[in-house]
């Protein structure tokens, strides 16, 4: 920096921040000023600096900047308007310097020190109003620019938030892509066995070479493999379809879980296995009873897969704390720790022969959308146990699911 000739007293008129100022006036002025010359990238204001001038920019360009990191500035904006006042708010406020200046060009500016400034702002009322007016333009041109930039980094981030959930979006459907394409893979694999047994033995029926013993006999395996087939079907689609929209029903659940063991103890019955009711549970429950029929069925025939005409499947009701509790209970062979804990997992099928590997991985997510609970006890040698928590109406065991869609009961 270094000190330059004033520019003249008609030079200074032409300038906005002094054009009201009377010649008498602007003589005080003028004898209170230094004119300076800073070179290209040379600082004005230093950041942190203590204000002990004020500025008037003569001609050039300043540049604002802060300092961010070590070594690294962030740069604020820059300074052109020739008249115009800049340095004022550390100096007004007695604070360090928020930022720095910097000759963004060569400048020619005009300084005033601290105590020739209070001295002026005393005994020339019209420049006060003047750096008053400064100072109000500078705040509003501040807030223009502080909400323009954040209307654009707004803008930026609502179009990263977009594309973040199309990425996400994108890849959670290529994620059940692989998972149905893996899943395919098993069921037409599995459901060759028993496409062949019906084509064989639908053949056998076709040659009318057997007595009507042997095809009703004929008849009854077909029927046991179009049963296997459309439940691996029916696995199928339920996975693929992901989470269905919930039809909640306020349900009594007595009513409700005689009703599911109704249709399920036809198939123990076949097999010569037990089938024994303890339902003690008489409150209602919300669920979608269809779906919460899935889960009954899932569990029966994976406990039929365990069990022969010695075993018994009991099913077990009673009210807890916050709702109902469901057992359903085997006396097979049991778990192994590893096939417990991975028994929901999705394709896992711990060395069965048929299936799919999604029954329970099914169950899971039913139990899970109606705010359930669901969990498994099991000795190997033993038996296996089920165990489903529902809340009862007025209760909840977890968030909701995003998935329900309340209908109310008949009647109510």
């Amino acid at each position: 920096m270094k000190l330059i000739k004033k520019p003249s007293l008609a030079s200074l008129k032409k300038w906005k921040i002094f054009e009201h100022i009377p010649d008498d006036e602007l003589k005080q002025i003028h004898s209170k000023i230094e004119s300076c010359h800073y070179d290209h990238e040379e600082s004005i204001i230093h950041e942190n600096s203590i204000g002990d001038h004020i500025y008037i920019l003569a001609s050039g360009k300043v540049r604002i900047e802060k300092q961010v990191r070590e070594n690294e500035s962030e740069v604020l904006g820059f300074y052109d308007e020739v008249g115009g006042l800049f340095g004022e708010m550390a100096l007004l406020e007695d604070k360090p310097r928020s930022a720095g200046m910097i000759a963004d060009s060569d400048c020619e500016v005009l300084a005033v020190s601290k105590e020739d400034f209070l001295e002026l702002v005393h005994s020339v009322p019209l420049f006060t109003l003047s750096v008053a007016k400064n100072i109000s333009q500078f705040l509003r041109d501040t807030d223009e620019r502080l909400i323009n930039k954040l209307r654009k980094e707004n803008d930026e981030l609502r179009h990263m938030n977009y594309r973040l959930q199309e990425t996400q979006e994108e890849l959670i459907g290529k994620e059940r892509l692989s998972l149905i394409g893996r899943m395919a893979s098993t069921i037409l694999h599995d459901m060759k066995n028993p496409m062949s047994t019906i084509g064989g033995y639908a053949q056998l029926i076709k040659m009318k070479k057997h007595s009507g013993d042997q095809l009703a006999k004929y008849a009854d395996i077909i029927a046991k493999q179009v049963i296997q087939f459309t439940t691996m079907t029916q696995d199928l689609l339920s996975f693929a379809q992901g989470g269905e929209q919930m039809r909640l029903r306020s349900v009594q659940m007595a009513g409700y879980l005689q009703e599911c063991c109704d249709s399920l103890i036809l198939k123990f019955e076949e097999r010569g296995v037990s089938f024994v009711r303890d339902l003690k549970f008489e409150g209602e429950v919300r669920i979608d009873n269809g779906r919460f029929f899935r889960v009954m069925e899932n569990i029966a025939n994976n406990a039929l897969d365990v069990l022969d005409e010695t075993g018994t499947f009991t099913v077990h009701s009673m009210e807890v704390e916050t709702g109902i509790r469901i057992v359903l209970e085997d006396d097979g062979f049991g778990m192994s720790d590893e096939v417990r804990e991975n028994a929901f997992k999705e394709f896992y099928t711990h060395g069965k022969r048929k299936g799919t590997g999604l029954g329970l991985a099914i169950v899971k997510r039913i139990v899970d959308e109606h705010d359930g609970i669901i969990n498994i006890e099991s000795v190997e040698g033993v038996g296996t146990k089920f165990i489903i928590d529902l809340p009862a109406i007025g209760y909840n065991l977890l968030p909701k699911s995003k998935h329900q869609i309340p209908i109310p009961f008949e009647g109510n």
